[in-house]
């Protein structure tokens, strides 16, 4: 029979007892612990495959930019090739369309290495120059036992990075005759002073060379610019006669070449005009970089002949320049010039260093020549007098691709697409103010060619060479090597545009201020005469406007350097 325990005792001790506490509380606990645990193992394997995701989609930024002309398949290779056999790419599906294994995002753009901007917007997609692209990669995590209580998350990572290929190149004329007088009297008029250099000193100027950095250096030192980057200097303003000063510091330069710019040193003390250096001299990247320091494989360099003539130009300060060339051009009898130079469009530089896209350009010139013939025939002893106006339209050079190959960083090719300026002449009489004003075209009317005492002879005549799409030119490795000048030329170029102009002159004989039918004899030696002068006409122009770093209906463009950068994370 039941009854209560012999020793009441024994209940007690039993509830008070702690004996087995911790299997018990390890047996309520269990199965917290391993659900903390599992959590714990898919948090782990999350990280390492968020890691290793990262470090695959850093791989495969690096493939794209190196391949950035087809970044997204170079991408998605990169993935193929380690298991990520099912991607959708850019919103398409490849492969299985039943198993994808995540999504895959590439982006070109432009990346701009700009301390002043913030990380993540230095990249922007869709943007040109295209240097750089970004892959992003959003899958599912991988979870071993939370996905029974939670959706698995996503795994999203992303990165950027870039390539920095460069060319140095510079679009101007370099001067194939020289006259020394007609470049003594065009420049100086230009840089508002006297000189008095020789053929000879024009030679040695057109055949010397500088690195532009070297230049840049010794400019510094000519504007006292002690500290800094070469952007310092390119942000500064500095007279011809420091250009010069600098140039003729530079090692290694020809001792004929530096006693020329002795000369225009010494020429252009008094001149106080100032160019801003960034108006035609362009760095690109290499602007960044600390004075003295040296930019790597690139050597940029700059023609010092082209050099000055820039400067000269744009020193002129927009201002029309009036030149007498009297009697210096053999076969007329006198010849008298007005130049008008505009800005290039956007401040473009005539010398670049910079990516695919760059672009230089010349500035505008407007020409107003007067030449006076002496008659023949039934003209002898009468003066002609044949009023010129050329207009010559910017001519545009731009940066359209750079060849890498071989493991090298310097370029085994360069494409540039370059565009002539447009030109337009006429034979006839404009209003010398109108020349500067460069945001309207200037009226031209008839001009009196022959003026005799009861007889006049008029004329208008125009002329166009035009080229609507530019060309492009490639240079290889031995071009670039060899600073190749290739030019090219509008399509209906002709070489002599003043018998252009003689084909479509109109003329118009006054007897007594009546307007009658022209006299065979009187119009035929006056096309004589214009006929015999125009080789001589044609020389003058090409020399004079040549002399301006610009020719007729054609563009001159070299390649200096050019080098292939690395494709390197740079987010």
């Amino acid at each position: 029979m039941g009854g209560p325990p012999k020793n009441p005792h024994v209940a007690t001790r039993f509830l008070r007892s702690s004996a087995g506490n911790l299997a018990t509380l390890t047996a309520l606990l269990t199965p917290a612990m391993l659900l903390l645990a599992a959590f714990a193992v898919d948090e782990g394997s999350l990280y390492l495959e968020q890691r290793d995701a990262q470090g695959l989609t850093d791989l495969a930024a690096i493939t794209a930019a190196a391949h950035i002309d087809d970044a997204g398949k170079a991408a998605s290779r990169a993935f193929f090739d380690n298991g990520y056999r099912a991607l959708t790419v850019n919103g398409q599906e490849q492969d299985n369309p039943d198993s994808q294994t995540g999504r895959l995002t590439v982006e070109q753009g432009h990346y701009s290495a700009d301390a002043s901007v913030t990380v993540g917007e230095r990249f922007v997609a869709g943007a040109t120059p295209t240097n750089a692209v970004r892959v992003r990669l959003s899958k599912i995590g991988t979870t071993w036992f939370g996905h029974a209580l939670l959706p698995s998350p996503e795994i999203s990572v992303s990165a950027v990075a870039g390539t920095s290929s460069e060319a140095a190149f510079s679009i101007g004329s370099r001067l194939a005759s020289l006259d020394g007088g007609i470049e003594n009297a065009l420049l100086g008029a230009l840089l508002g002073t006297h000189l008095s250099l020789s053929a000879m000193d024009y030679n040695a100027l057109l055949s010397a060379n500088v690195d532009a950095l070297d230049f840049t250096n010794a400019l510094a030192t000519q504007l006292h610019i002690t500290a800094g980057t070469y952007d310092t200097v390119l942000q500064s303003k500095a007279s011809v006669g420091q250009i010069a000063a600098a140039l003729a510091s530079v090692k290694g330069l020809d001792t004929n070449a530096k006693a020329a710019l002795d000369r225009i040193v010494a020429a252009t003390a008094s001149v106080d005009a100032t160019i801003p250096m960034g108006d035609f001299l362009d760095l690109g990247p290499l602007a960044q970089l600390a004075l003295g320091d040296p930019a790597g494989d690139l050597h940029p360099t700059l023609g010092v002949m082209q050099l000055l003539t820039a400067g000269a130009a744009l020193a002129s300060g927009g201002h029309q320049v009036a030149v007498d060339l009297g009697t210096t051009v053999r076969g007329l009898l006198r010849t008298t010039l007005l130049i008008a130079i505009g800005e290039p469009p956007q401040h473009s530089p005539w010398f670049t260093v910079g990516e695919t896209g760059a672009i230089v350009r010349t500035a505008q010139t407007r020409l107003s020549l007067a030449v006076e013939l002496g008659g023949a025939g039934a003209l002898l002893g009468t003066d002609i007098k044949v009023p010129l106006y050329l207009e010559i339209a910017y001519a545009e050079a731009k940066l359209s691709a750079i060849e890498c190959s071989g493991g090298t960083s310097l370029a085994s090719g360069v494409t540039i697409d370059a565009k002539p300026g447009v030109v337009e002449a006429w034979i006839g009489n404009i209003s010398p103010g109108d020349m500067q004003d460069f945001s309207r075209s200037i009226d031209v009317g008839p001009a009196t060619l022959v003026k005799l005492p009861l007889v006049s002879i008029s004329g208008l005549a125009h002329a166009a060479m035009t080229n609507n799409d530019p060309t492009s030119v490639h240079y290889d490795a031995a071009d670039i090597n060899n600073q190749a000048i290739k030019t090219v030329s509008t399509r209906d170029f002709t070489s002599s545009l003043f018998s252009s102009l003689l084909g479509d002159l109109q003329l118009k004989v006054n007897v007594a201020g009546l307007g009658i039918g022209v006299p065979p004899g009187l119009t035929g030696a006056l096309k004589s005469v214009l006929q015999t002068a125009s080789p001589t006409i044609d020389d003058l122009l090409n020399t004079l406007l040549e002399a301006l770093g610009v020719k007729l209906g054609q563009a001159d463009v070299q390649v200096t350097g050019a080098v292939c950068g690395r494709s390197v994370l740079v987010q």
